[in-house]
């Protein structure tokens, strides 16, 4: 079939953006004696790949192809979490869908500066979506790599209280996992700062030692009974790849946020040779494999974090996971 050049540039453009969880794109085009193509793009990368696309067509006569955060006041370029957790939103209003959450001290480039919601972009995992101003603290890119200069450290106990220094009023509690800039995590001197001024942490703990899959077990009884939260990825509460993927980020590895994503860039193994620490896939679902048969996932079915026998299943459910098993992968640390 033989289509014209709108149709077909239409088709490449949205082949570039196949997975918009992490690719955001806004796109027009307007044929009057020849196609004039006008391109709104979250990244450079993905600006250079626009480019790329559209030198396969000549019959384009103007190409307008820009990135959303070049319009951003420096000032208000990049934010940092400081609330316990921030959702991000598909759409800018607080009845949209929850798609993830971040948690204090992680970071966000804005796309889009707004009165209540921006769109953003997260720094973690590239996830674009809608979150509320009053979870952020802005500054520009020089302030956060000053703060960034710092040793990363996360928060090791279930919850960790912070107290802010200028505001009497900023008291509240973080999750086990929450990013904390500093040169130190002696007793004496709890004192870090973020974009959003100095806090001190009154209770808790947290520390930079690079871990390895030994530190799960810790980690994962912190967990046990969170409840189940659509897109959370906390102690607060959690769905099933926000468990996997803050259990590994504890760790210091990164893995992709949701469970298709995950399944589709970690190595597979044969389930057979499972090891504690395997991460195990379903249709939309995943669960951490830690031995003698047992999976760790947070589920409806129970409604949160829980251990269910999946390779040697004593219940219907444990029978009904097993059965709808696709793949066994593996991260490497």
């Amino acid at each position: 079939m033989n289509l014209d050049p709108k149709d077909r540039l239409d088709i490449e453009i949205k082949k570039l953006f196949e997975d918009e969880r992490v690719n955001l794109y806004r796109y027009r085009s307007v044929e009057n004696d020849g196609v004039t193509v006008f391109v709104q793009v979250d990244s450079e990368e993905n600006k250079e790949r626009v480019l790329t696309c559209l030198e396969n067509f000549p019959e384009i006569k103007k190409r307008i192809v820009t990135v959303l955060s070049d319009s951003i006041p420096e000032e208000f370029s990049f934010a940092q979490v400081t609330i316990p957790v921030l959702d991000f939103r598909k759409d800018p209003r607080f009845r949209s869908e929850r798609v993830r959450q971040l948690i204090f001290g992680e970071w966000c480039q804005i796309l889009e500066l707004g009165t209540t919601y921006s769109l953003v972009k997260d720094l973690n995992h590239g996830y674009v979506g809608f979150v509320n101003n009053n979870g952020l603290s802005f500054c520009d890119e020089t302030s956060m790599k000053a703060i960034c200069m710092h040793n990363r450290q996360l928060v090791q106990t279930r919850f960790a209280l912070l107290e802010s220094v200028e505001d009497i009023n900023r008291s509240f509690w973080v999750s086990m996992g929450s990013t904390i800039y500093s040169d130190t995590c002696s007793d004496e001197n709890k004192f870090f700062k973020t974009a959003g001024g100095e806090f001190e942490i009154v209770e808790g703990c947290y520390d930079d030692v690079q871990r390895d899959k030994t530190h799960l077990a810790k980690y994962i009884r912190e967990f046990m009974g969170t409840p189940y939260l659509w897109g959370g990825s906390s102690v607060f509460g959690t769905d099933c790849s926000g468990l996997v993927g803050r259990l590994y980020n504890l760790l210091g590895v990164v893995i992709p946020r949701d469970a298709n994503q995950q399944e589709k860039a970690l190595e597979a193994i044969n389930p057979e040779e499972r090891v504690f620490g395997d991460l195990i896939y379903f249709p939309g679902h995943v669960g951490m494999y830690i031995g003698e048969d047992m999976m760790l996932h947070s589920n409806v079915y129970h409604g949160g974090v829980s251990v269910d026998r999946l390779f040697d299943p004593n219940t219907a459910y444990g029978k009904e996971l097993k059965e709808k098993m696709t793949s066994v992968r593996r991260v490497r640390l």
